[in-house]
Protein backbone atom coordinates (compact mmCIF):
# COMPACT_ATOMS: atom_id res chain seq x y z
CA UNK A 1 0.00 0.00 0.00
CA UNK A 2 1.18 3.53 -0.72
CA UNK A 3 2.23 5.68 2.19
CA UNK A 4 -0.16 8.45 3.38
CA UNK A 5 2.22 10.97 1.85
CA UNK A 6 1.61 9.62 -1.65
CA UNK A 7 -1.72 7.79 -1.54
CA UNK A 8 -4.93 9.29 -2.87
CA UNK A 9 -7.76 8.03 -0.72
CA UNK A 10 -11.18 7.85 -2.36
CA UNK A 11 -14.27 7.69 -0.16
CA UNK A 12 -17.49 6.42 -1.72
CA UNK A 13 -20.18 7.96 0.51
CA UNK A 14 -23.15 7.02 -1.66
CA UNK A 15 -24.32 9.94 -3.76
CA UNK A 16 -20.74 11.16 -4.28
CA UNK A 17 -17.08 10.22 -4.26
CA UNK A 18 -14.50 12.25 -2.36
CA UNK A 19 -10.79 12.02 -3.16
CA UNK A 20 -8.24 13.37 -0.72
CA UNK A 21 -4.46 13.39 -0.60
CA UNK A 22 -2.44 14.58 2.36
CA UNK A 23 0.98 14.02 3.94
CA UNK A 24 -0.48 14.72 7.42
CA UNK A 25 -0.28 11.41 9.30
CA UNK A 26 -2.64 12.53 12.09
CA UNK A 27 -5.31 13.36 9.51
CA UNK A 28 -5.23 9.82 8.11
CA UNK A 29 -5.59 8.41 11.62
CA UNK A 30 -8.57 10.70 12.24
CA UNK A 31 -10.12 9.68 8.91
CA UNK A 32 -9.78 6.01 9.81
CA UNK A 33 -11.45 6.70 13.17
CA UNK A 34 -14.60 8.29 11.73
CA UNK A 35 -14.91 6.11 8.59
CA UNK A 36 -14.30 2.71 10.23
CA UNK A 37 -16.57 0.80 7.84
CA UNK A 38 -15.50 2.52 4.64
CA UNK A 39 -13.22 0.64 2.28
CA UNK A 40 -10.51 2.75 0.69
CA UNK A 41 -11.02 2.29 -3.03
CA UNK A 42 -8.58 2.78 -5.86
CA UNK A 43 -8.40 6.14 -7.55
CA UNK A 44 -10.11 5.42 -10.86
CA UNK A 45 -9.95 8.96 -12.16
CA UNK A 46 -13.38 10.27 -11.15
CA UNK A 47 -14.43 11.96 -7.95
CA UNK A 48 -17.09 14.61 -7.40
CA UNK A 49 -14.68 16.47 -5.12
CA UNK A 50 -10.88 16.30 -5.06
CA UNK A 51 -8.99 17.99 -2.27
CA UNK A 52 -5.47 18.19 -0.91
CA UNK A 53 -4.82 18.85 2.77
CA UNK A 54 -1.35 20.34 3.02
CA UNK A 55 0.69 21.77 5.89
CA UNK A 56 1.08 25.54 5.81
CA UNK A 57 4.45 26.38 4.30
CA UNK A 58 5.01 29.30 6.65
CA UNK A 59 5.17 27.83 10.12
CA UNK A 60 4.51 30.24 12.98
CA UNK A 61 5.77 29.34 16.46
CA UNK A 62 3.15 27.16 18.17
CA UNK A 63 0.72 27.52 15.23
CA UNK A 64 1.17 24.65 12.82
CA UNK A 65 -1.67 24.87 10.32
CA UNK A 66 -3.20 23.02 7.38
CA UNK A 67 -4.86 24.34 4.23
CA UNK A 68 -7.43 22.69 2.03
CA UNK A 69 -6.87 23.00 -1.71
CA UNK A 70 -9.22 21.99 -4.52
CA UNK A 71 -8.51 22.43 -8.22
CA UNK A 72 -5.84 25.04 -7.58
CA UNK A 73 -8.02 27.09 -5.24
CA UNK A 74 -7.81 27.51 -1.48
CA UNK A 75 -11.36 28.57 -0.50
CA UNK A 76 -10.95 28.55 3.30
CA UNK A 77 -8.71 30.00 5.94
CA UNK A 78 -6.18 27.52 7.37
CA UNK A 79 -7.05 25.35 10.36
CA UNK A 80 -4.74 24.07 13.09
CA UNK A 81 -2.86 21.05 11.81
CA UNK A 82 -4.38 18.80 14.48
CA UNK A 83 -7.89 19.79 13.32
CA UNK A 84 -7.42 18.74 9.70
CA UNK A 85 -10.40 16.36 9.87
CA UNK A 86 -13.03 19.07 10.60
CA UNK A 87 -11.48 21.16 7.82
CA UNK A 88 -11.83 18.24 5.40
CA UNK A 89 -15.41 17.45 6.43
CA UNK A 90 -16.70 21.03 6.33
CA UNK A 91 -14.66 21.97 3.29
CA UNK A 92 -15.69 18.98 1.20
CA UNK A 93 -19.34 19.43 2.21
CA UNK A 94 -19.18 23.03 0.99
CA UNK A 95 -17.63 21.91 -2.29
CA UNK A 96 -20.31 19.25 -2.74
CA UNK A 97 -23.02 21.85 -2.16
CA UNK A 98 -21.59 23.86 -5.05
CA UNK A 99 -21.16 20.99 -7.50
CA UNK A 100 -23.90 18.36 -7.19
CA UNK A 101 -26.42 20.22 -9.31
CA UNK A 102 -27.73 17.07 -10.93
CA UNK A 103 -29.87 16.78 -7.75
CA UNK A 104 -31.98 19.00 -5.56
CA UNK A 105 -29.80 19.41 -2.48
CA UNK A 106 -31.69 20.06 0.73
CA UNK A 107 -29.98 21.16 3.93
CA UNK A 108 -31.52 18.27 5.81
CA UNK A 109 -30.98 15.19 7.87
CA UNK A 110 -32.37 12.07 6.23
CA UNK A 111 -33.28 8.76 7.87
CA UNK A 112 -35.11 5.75 6.46
CA UNK A 113 -37.17 2.79 7.56
CA UNK A 114 -38.35 -0.01 5.27
CA UNK A 115 -37.25 1.96 2.22
CA UNK A 116 -39.29 5.03 3.21
CA UNK A 117 -37.51 8.31 3.99
CA UNK A 118 -37.91 10.89 6.72
CA UNK A 119 -36.50 14.28 5.66
CA UNK A 120 -35.56 16.84 8.32
CA UNK A 121 -34.85 20.20 6.61
CA UNK A 122 -33.59 22.89 8.95
CA UNK A 123 -31.38 25.94 9.27
CA UNK A 124 -28.05 25.68 11.09
CA UNK A 125 -28.50 25.66 14.86
CA UNK A 126 -31.91 23.98 14.77
CA UNK A 127 -30.72 20.74 16.35
CA UNK A 128 -31.06 18.81 13.09
CA UNK A 129 -27.81 16.87 13.50
CA UNK A 130 -28.48 15.84 17.09
CA UNK A 131 -32.00 14.72 16.21
CA UNK A 132 -30.79 12.78 13.16
CA UNK A 133 -28.18 10.94 15.24
CA UNK A 134 -30.67 10.18 18.01
CA UNK A 135 -33.18 8.78 15.50
CA UNK A 136 -30.43 6.61 14.05
CA UNK A 137 -29.71 5.20 17.51
CA UNK A 138 -33.45 4.55 17.85
CA UNK A 139 -33.35 2.18 14.88
CA UNK A 140 -33.55 4.32 11.75
CA UNK A 141 -31.15 3.87 8.84
CA UNK A 142 -28.82 6.87 8.57
CA UNK A 143 -28.67 8.49 5.12
CA UNK A 144 -27.28 11.93 5.99
CA UNK A 145 -27.23 14.70 8.55
CA UNK A 146 -26.36 17.42 6.03
CA UNK A 147 -27.65 16.65 2.54
CA UNK A 148 -31.07 15.60 1.41
CA UNK A 149 -30.03 14.46 -2.08
CA UNK A 150 -33.19 14.26 -4.18
CA UNK A 151 -33.19 12.69 -7.65
CA UNK A 152 -34.94 15.22 -9.87
CA UNK A 153 -36.39 12.60 -12.22
CA UNK A 154 -37.20 9.70 -9.89
CA UNK A 155 -38.00 11.82 -6.78
CA UNK A 156 -36.03 9.43 -4.59
CA UNK A 157 -33.52 10.29 -1.89
CA UNK A 158 -29.91 9.15 -2.24
CA UNK A 159 -27.75 8.52 0.84
CA UNK A 160 -24.70 10.65 1.61
CA UNK A 161 -23.34 8.64 4.53
CA UNK A 162 -20.68 10.60 6.39
CA UNK A 163 -19.86 11.16 10.07
CA UNK A 164 -22.07 13.85 11.61
CA UNK A 165 -20.36 16.82 13.33
CA UNK A 166 -21.77 17.34 16.81
CA UNK A 167 -21.00 20.66 18.45
CA UNK A 168 -20.65 21.82 22.05
CA UNK A 169 -23.43 20.56 24.35
CA UNK A 170 -24.69 18.09 21.74
CA UNK A 171 -21.51 16.06 22.13
CA UNK A 172 -22.26 15.00 25.70
CA UNK A 173 -25.97 14.62 24.95
CA UNK A 174 -25.17 12.03 22.29
CA UNK A 175 -22.28 10.44 24.16
CA UNK A 176 -24.71 9.59 26.97
CA UNK A 177 -27.07 7.71 24.64
CA UNK A 178 -26.74 3.94 24.36
CA UNK A 179 -24.91 2.77 21.25
CA UNK A 180 -23.39 6.13 20.31
CA UNK A 181 -19.92 6.04 18.79
CA UNK A 182 -17.99 9.28 18.47
CA UNK A 183 -14.66 10.16 16.93
CA UNK A 184 -11.95 12.34 18.48
CA UNK A 185 -12.83 15.62 20.17
CA UNK A 186 -11.64 18.85 18.56
CA UNK A 187 -11.94 21.61 21.18
CA UNK A 188 -12.12 25.29 20.36
CA UNK A 189 -12.64 25.20 16.59
CA UNK A 190 -14.28 28.15 14.85
CA UNK A 191 -17.58 26.37 15.40
CA UNK A 192 -16.83 25.48 19.00
CA UNK A 193 -16.02 22.02 20.32
CA UNK A 194 -16.62 19.34 17.69
CA UNK A 195 -16.79 15.54 17.69
CA UNK A 196 -18.10 13.38 14.86
CA UNK A 197 -20.92 10.86 15.36
CA UNK A 198 -20.24 7.64 13.42
CA UNK A 199 -23.22 5.95 11.70
CA UNK A 200 -23.38 2.18 12.07
CA UNK A 201 -21.97 -0.40 9.70
CA UNK A 202 -25.36 -1.21 8.17
CA UNK A 203 -25.92 2.41 7.12
CA UNK A 204 -22.50 2.57 5.47
CA UNK A 205 -23.12 -0.70 3.68
CA UNK A 206 -26.52 0.54 2.44
CA UNK A 207 -25.12 3.83 1.11
CA UNK A 208 -26.29 3.01 -2.43
CA UNK A 209 -29.84 2.08 -1.41
CA UNK A 210 -32.27 4.87 -2.22
CA UNK A 211 -35.40 5.66 -0.25
CA UNK A 212 -38.83 7.00 -1.19
CA UNK A 213 -39.77 10.25 0.61
CA UNK A 214 -42.69 9.76 2.98
CA UNK A 215 -42.49 12.35 5.75
CA UNK A 216 -40.99 15.86 5.95
CA UNK A 217 -40.47 17.40 9.39
CA UNK A 218 -38.98 20.86 9.93
CA UNK A 219 -37.43 20.56 13.42
CA UNK A 220 -36.50 23.30 15.86
CA UNK A 221 -34.93 22.58 19.23
CA UNK A 222 -35.67 25.23 21.84
CA UNK A 223 -34.43 24.59 25.39
CA UNK A 224 -37.35 24.15 27.75
CA UNK A 225 -39.97 24.32 25.02
CA UNK A 226 -43.12 22.24 25.19
CA UNK A 227 -43.65 19.88 22.28
CA UNK A 228 -45.49 21.52 19.37
CA UNK A 229 -46.32 19.80 16.09
CA UNK A 230 -48.12 21.74 13.35
CA UNK A 231 -49.30 20.28 10.06
CA UNK A 232 -48.22 22.20 6.94
CA UNK A 233 -50.07 22.46 3.67
CA UNK A 234 -48.21 21.71 0.41
CA UNK A 235 -47.38 25.33 -0.37
CA UNK A 236 -45.96 25.87 3.12
CA UNK A 237 -43.90 22.72 2.63
CA UNK A 238 -42.57 23.95 -0.74
CA UNK A 239 -41.58 27.27 0.83
CA UNK A 240 -39.75 25.47 3.64
CA UNK A 241 -37.96 23.14 1.24
CA UNK A 242 -36.82 26.05 -0.90
CA UNK A 243 -35.57 27.97 2.12
CA UNK A 244 -33.56 24.96 3.27
CA UNK A 245 -31.89 24.09 -0.01
CA UNK A 246 -28.39 24.68 -1.33
CA UNK A 247 -29.38 24.92 -5.00
CA UNK A 248 -33.16 25.38 -5.25
CA UNK A 249 -32.83 28.72 -7.04
CA UNK A 250 -29.92 27.61 -9.21
CA UNK A 251 -31.96 24.69 -10.55
CA UNK A 252 -34.80 27.00 -11.56
CA UNK A 253 -37.85 25.15 -12.87
CA UNK A 254 -36.38 21.74 -12.09
CA UNK A 255 -35.88 22.68 -8.44
CA UNK A 256 -39.38 24.12 -8.12
CA UNK A 257 -41.02 21.10 -9.75
CA UNK A 258 -39.08 18.70 -7.56
CA UNK A 259 -40.09 20.57 -4.41
CA UNK A 260 -43.71 20.58 -5.57
CA UNK A 261 -43.56 16.82 -6.16
CA UNK A 262 -42.12 16.24 -2.70
CA UNK A 263 -44.82 18.36 -1.09
CA UNK A 264 -47.58 16.51 -2.94
CA UNK A 265 -46.36 13.01 -2.15
CA UNK A 266 -45.39 13.47 1.52
CA UNK A 267 -46.91 14.85 4.70
CA UNK A 268 -45.13 17.84 6.22
CA UNK A 269 -44.99 19.19 9.77
CA UNK A 270 -43.20 21.85 11.81
CA UNK A 271 -41.90 20.38 15.06
CA UNK A 272 -40.71 22.45 18.02
CA UNK A 273 -39.36 20.58 21.02
CA UNK A 274 -37.28 20.88 24.15
CA UNK A 275 -36.92 17.18 24.92
CA UNK A 276 -35.17 14.88 22.45
CA UNK A 277 -37.05 11.72 23.42
CA UNK A 278 -40.41 13.49 23.06
CA UNK A 279 -39.39 14.59 19.56
CA UNK A 280 -38.42 11.03 18.60
CA UNK A 281 -41.73 9.65 19.90
CA UNK A 282 -43.67 12.29 17.96
CA UNK A 283 -41.80 11.55 14.74
CA UNK A 284 -42.40 7.82 15.20
CA UNK A 285 -46.12 8.54 15.58
CA UNK A 286 -46.19 10.76 12.49
CA UNK A 287 -44.35 8.19 10.41
CA UNK A 288 -46.77 5.43 11.35
CA UNK A 289 -49.80 7.64 10.78
CA UNK A 290 -48.72 8.50 7.23
CA UNK A 291 -48.58 4.84 6.17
Amino acid sequence: MSSPATACRVLDVGAARLAVISPIASFHAQLDAVYPYMDVIADEGFADVRVSLLPETRVLPGRRQARLWSEGDCPFEPYPLNAALPLFEWGSNWLLSQRLNAYLLLHAGVLARDGQALILPAAPGSGKTTLSCALHLAGWRFLSDEFGVVDIERREVLPMVRPAPLKNASIEVMRARAGARLGPLFPGTRKGDVAHFIPNRQSFQARHERATPRLVVFPRFTPGAALSCVSLNPMQAVLGLGQNSFNYQALGTAGFETAIALARTTRAYRLTYGDLDEAIAQIEHLFVSTA
